[in-house]
């Protein structure tokens, strides 16, 4: 079974492309499937990030990070927002490792991909790329 392997920081653009591609029959149903697991693995780095900044942040007295105007926090110790910055990093670089949910779906989903009758700009020309890239690494066969 293939794994497809998407680095954190790229999962919300792949979900959001997921998402709003029209597809039907089997295409429709790769595609669901590896929308759902990317969604769950979204939720997860969602916590993840909380946890991350409750590390470093400023909170109030029932242990929640107090926000600004923008929506943004405080670091309780400003000397360490390099550190802070670079473990963030660390975890948007990380890869979420996908594997099939049944045979061959990715090589379905990548077909869909190739054959889709609509065109991509912006972030969803960029999650094609990345998607694309990934299903093909997932897909490749080794050749002996």
């Amino acid at each position: 079974m293939a794994v497809l392997k998407i680095r954190n920081h790229h999962l919300p653009v792949v979900t959001g492309l997921l998402d709003g591609l029209e597809l039907a029959g089997a295409d429709s149903r790769a595609r669901t499937k590896l929308h759902s697991a990317l969604l769950t693995h979204l939720e997860a780095l969602g916590v993840s990030e909380v946890e991350l900044a409750r590390q470093y942040a400023t909170l109030d007295e029932t242990g929640e990070i107090v926000l600004d105007e923008a929506g943004g926090f405080t670091l309780k110790d400003p000397t360490q927002a390099t550190e802070f910055a670079a473990e963030h990093k660390a975890l948007m670089g990380e890869a979420v490792l996908v594997p099939e949910t049944y045979e061959n779906q990715y090589a379905i989903l990548t077909k869909a991909l190739v054959d889709y009758p609509g065109t991509f700009s912006g972030s969803d020309a960029t999650a094609y790329d990345v998607l694309s890239d990934a299903l093909e690494e997932a897909t490749v066969k080794e050749v002996p």
